[in-house]
């Protein structure tokens, strides 16, 4: 027999209640680094939920014909038409009038007219009209 076979059964509850205290036992300097460490991991959840709840587009704004070129917009709307420029590949959608335009979005594009669309980018000018650019194809959310 091993030797907590040769125990006693109190002695098996000792052993054992001595052991969890060694290991839950925590100095007065280690408690309150845990606790101000929970205190700023329950703090930063807050402020990142409440980043959410404050700003749910991720700060962009309505897109509008009059916002200045440079401002994060968002645009919910139905895809009239899509196609592939000449050169480079690029795709350009146009969502309820508004030109976007993805880089290199050309060759994987899933989006078809009449699809309703969410799309997220920055407001530019080309060749005197305003569109909305994208990073990629992932930026274009299609609406159920």
């Amino acid at each position: 027999m091993g030797l907590l076979g040769r125990m006693g059964q109190e002695t098996k509850i000792n052993l054992v209640r001595a052991t969890y205290t060694q290991i839950s036992m925590l100095t007065r300097p280690e408690c309150r680094a845990v606790m101000i460490m929970t205190f700023v991991i329950l703090l930063l959840a807050a402020l990142y939920a409440g980043t959410i709840l404050l700003f749910p587009n991720g700060g962009a704004v309505s897109y509008q014909d009059d916002i200045s070129d440079g401002t994060l917009v968002y645009l919910e709307g139905i895809v009239f038409d899509t196609k592939i420029t000449s050169t480079g590949g690029h795709l350009i959608v146009n969502v309820s009038g508004v030109d976007v335009f993805v880089p290199n979005g050309g060759s994987g594009s899933v989006l078809l007219p009449g699809d309703r669309v969410r799309v997220v980018g920055l407001v530019d000018t080309y060749a005197g009209t305003k569109e909305i650019v994208v990073n990629s194809i992932n930026e274009i959310t299609i609406l159920v």
